[in-house]
């Protein structure tokens, strides 16, 4: 099972997400959730780092990824656009295979 971790500020916007695990759907190298999710997340990493020259503390392991905010970024309009993109994406992928993702927020 993946989960995914929202952590948001008292005033809704996100702070902090991580995921954990494997969906166990396929294979290794042929698993399509673990690919969807992992792209979806990874994006947002590289709009936040690459679009919008932020400098997030990402970590990145087999099976885990991590991205914290400080909250005066967090704001951002842009920032907000990007991050809440990224979980509609994850709530759509995960309306089809919720047997492989938990989100919590």
């Amino acid at each position: 099972m993946i989960t995914i971790n929202i952590e948001r500020d008292q005033v809704g916007n996100i702070v902090e997400f991580f995921v954990e695990g494997h969906a166990d759907y396929a294979p290794s190298g042929e698993d399509i959730i673990c690919a969807a999710v992992s792209a979806i997340l990874q994006t947002a990493v590289f709009g936040l780092i690459n679009y919008l020259k932020l400098n997030p503390e990402v970590e990145v392991e087999d099976g885990w990824l991590s991205c914290k905010l400080e909250s005066k970024i967090a704001q951002d309009v842009e920032v907000k656009a990007i991050l809440e993109t990224m979980v509609a994406g994850l709530e759509e992928t995960e309306k089809s295979y919720s047997q492989y993702i938990e989100i919590k927020q």
